[in-house]
């Protein structure tokens, strides 16, 4: 039995990492006497995964998380149970059974949206325009070469699906966010200070992922209304 759960990751908490953010959900999990699958062999562990896993001090607001239950339970008593047995900072949003028709979420992902609130103290508006209205923005990324792990220079444009930039310094940005091709918004912006010349400034922006969709780049819906999970 899968269960889908949609939950949100803030406050102090979004500077746990990855691993660190699985260790907590396993704790209260089992506190919460939520009965988990395990996998088989020497070493057992949990059959739960996350859709995409957020950067370090990025803050999630609807991220979605899978788990399989050896045996089924009411959606709203899961909710419950987990809720009073995680720490601040993570809240379970919702909670549904899932079909798992056509594979898991991390590999359903697509894209995924941001709001970036950029430093106070300047009108980014005229710089983003003209950052944006290149016509490549170029990046390195980790890419292999003939086997070999390199450093490849990359047009992210085309992964970027839409943009606009709020009173001076909200900037909310649909991206690219799956298996093949993955625009991390700390990149972009450090591109971005580079093209203003302002990368000897220390900013401390703060990057919220609102959501994650599944589908085409012309048809995107939240992943956690894809009846396919």
């Amino acid at each position: 039995m899968k269960k889908i759960l949609v939950f949100r990751k803030f406050g102090r908490l979004r500077f746990v990492g990855h691993l660190d953010l699985m260790r907590v959900f396993q704790r209260a999990l089992r506190r919460a006497g939520i009965p988990l699958v395990y996998s088989q062999g020497f070493n057992p562990h949990p059959l739960m995964s996350f859709a995409s896993p957020l950067p370090l001090g990025v803050t999630g607001e609807r991220e979605i998380m899978e788990i399989e239950l050896e045996e089924d339970k009411e959606d709203s008593v899961i909710l419950e149970s987990l809720n009073r047995e995680l720490p601040p900072g993570l809240t379970i949003l919702s909670c549904r059974t899932g079909c798992g028709s056509k594979g898991a979420a991390m590999a359903r992902v697509q894209a995924a949206e941001y709001e970036i609130l950029l430093p106070e103290g300047k009108d980014w508006t005229a710089l983003w325009n003209d950052f944006i209205g290149q016509p490549e923005i170029l990046l390195m990324k980790p890419a292999k070469v003939k086997g070999r792990k390199q450093q490849v220079q990359v047009n992210v444009k085309p992964w970027i699906f839409r943009q606009s930039l709020e009173d001076g310094r909200r900037l909310c940005l649909l991206c690219a966010c799956s298996s093949i091709e993955t625009l991390k918004p700390e990149l972009l912006l450090q591109a971005f200070y580079q093209f203003c010349d302002c990368l000897e400034e220390q900013y401390n922006e703060q990057i919220v992922r609102m959501a994650l969709y599944s589908g085409t780049k012309d048809s995107l819906i939240p992943l956690e209304e894809d009846e396919a999970l």
